[in-house]
């Protein structure tokens, strides 16, 4: 439930050919066969099943690994309060990656080498790969909790799992939400420089046009780079009269063109992504502004229709954390474990090995706020909320089948 790829303009080569990752993890060490290292033993060790964390606590990723890393901490104090994982308890060990994936390699070797018996790497594709290398050459079960990237367990190998949804899922649902609604034209703005988006481009194509949709017109923007101007972009949609807008950027560059579209008097709708997902949204663009907005989701985590548990997570997380969940990779790293919890409290899972067979087995999992359907490639395919937003107030308005939506695309 990251913004996979977002780290592409920082990290240009990884781009093209995974190069500056594949070098990080070739100068720790790293490779992609799971035949070195220990045999990945989840033995209760010293009277605990020790979790190693190689995540960003400082640098720009920090503000989506340190969010992942609390809701790991949420659904542990949950696990452990019902007595561990089949009784013995879950510790953990931490390190600092810096969002830097060499630093990301080191760090895991490092955990790994204090025993670490699960390692957790970063919530995105760019920063995390050369520490899961690690974990998976080590024969470690590793897991990236929030990253929605399809690509990132081919590039790890078979002991390494991915949780976020996918930009697939995120795309459609957002077009079989337009077409329910009969919004038969859509405007894109769109920034390319970013692979979360493009991806959900399009998948949103994919469905919508066969759908009897068409996309009347895009306009790319520079989100990244803080783009505050939308001006020329509204005047683009005023004269193509679209049913629904697409809004495809990161925030608060998002809620600035949303802010900016309302201002300017067009009340047509805006369909996006999780980037839309935060309570800073209607602050920004205003309370009474903030209406007929939807967004395509892991996890509904704020307001009408929430999960009675996801709603008990988000009040653990305000208490622990002093505030609420600063954005989805919380909620959504939450949810992953307590899917992989499921699999590890099985009698038959002894080592990273077993573990892994155990989870690709998982089909149909009911986890607090959704539904795992299953594990492709090692990456989760999950059910999809939409939530609206009317006068600043959050509320599920629609959730989808992740099989029917990819059949309706095929």
């Amino acid at each position: 439930m990251s913004f996979p790829h977002m780290m592409r303009r920082r990290w240009p080569v990884l781009v093209a050919a995974g190069l500056t990752v594949s070098a990080a993890a070739a100068c720790a060490g790293g490779a992609t066969s799971a035949s070195g290292g220990r045999e990945g033993s989840l033995a209760c060790r010293d009277g605990r099943i020790l979790i190693g964390i190689a995540k960003a606590d400082s640098g720009f990723a920090s503000f989506f690994d340190v969010a992942g890393k609390r809701g790991l901490q949420v659904a542990i104090e949950e696990i452990n309060a019902q007595g561990g994982i089949k009784g013995c308890p879950i510790k953990t060990v931490t390190g600092d990656t810096k969002s830097d994936p060499a630093v990301a390699a080191q760090v895991a070797r490092s955990l790994i080498g204090k025993g670490a018996q699960i390692l957790v790497v970063a919530d995105d594709f760019d920063t995390g790969v050369a520490a899961a290398r690690i974990g998976q050459r080590q024969g470690v079960l590793t897991l990236s909790l929030a990253a929605s990237s399809t690509v990132f367990g081919k590039a790890v190998g078979d002991r390494f799992f991915s949780g976020g949804i996918t930009t697939t899922e995120l795309g459609l649902a957002q077009a079989r939400y337009a077409l329910d609604r009969r919004w038969r034209t859509t405007f894109q703005v769109l920034d390319p420089g970013l692979a979360y988006f493009t991806e959900q481009d399009t998948a949103y194509r994919k469905l919508y046009e066969p759908g009897g949709g068409a996309v009347a017109g895009v306009d790319r923007v520079d989100s990244l780079a803080g783009q505050s101007d939308f001006s020329s972009t509204i005047s683009k949609i005023k004269a193509a009269k679209p049913d629904v807008i697409q809004a495809l950027a990161v925030f608060p560059a998002v809620g600035t063109f949303v802010k900016q579209l309302r201002a300017a008097g067009v009340d047509t709708p805006v369909v996006g992504n999780i980037t839309l997902q935060t309570r800073e949204l209607p602050k920004l663009v205003g309370t009474k502004r903030s209406n007929a907005i939807a967004f395509a989701a892991q996890v509904a985590f704020d307001g009408a229709g929430v999960d009675p548990a996801i709603a008990a997570f988000t009040a653990k997380y305000e208490k622990t954390f002093g505030h609420f969940p600063e954005q989805a990779n919380a909620p959504g790293a939450y949810q992953t474990f307590m899917a992989v919890n499921q699999a590890l409290q099985r009698k038959d899972v002894t080592d990273a090995a077993s573990a892994a067979n155990a989870i690709r087995a998982q089909r149909g999992l009911k986890v607090p706020g959704g539904t795992l359907a299953h594990w492709k490639d090692g990456y989760a395919v999950w059910s999809t909320t939409v939530v609206g937003v009317e006068n600043g107030k959050f509320k599920v308005v629609a959730d989808y089948d992740p099989t029917t939506l990819r059949n309706g695309a095929s």
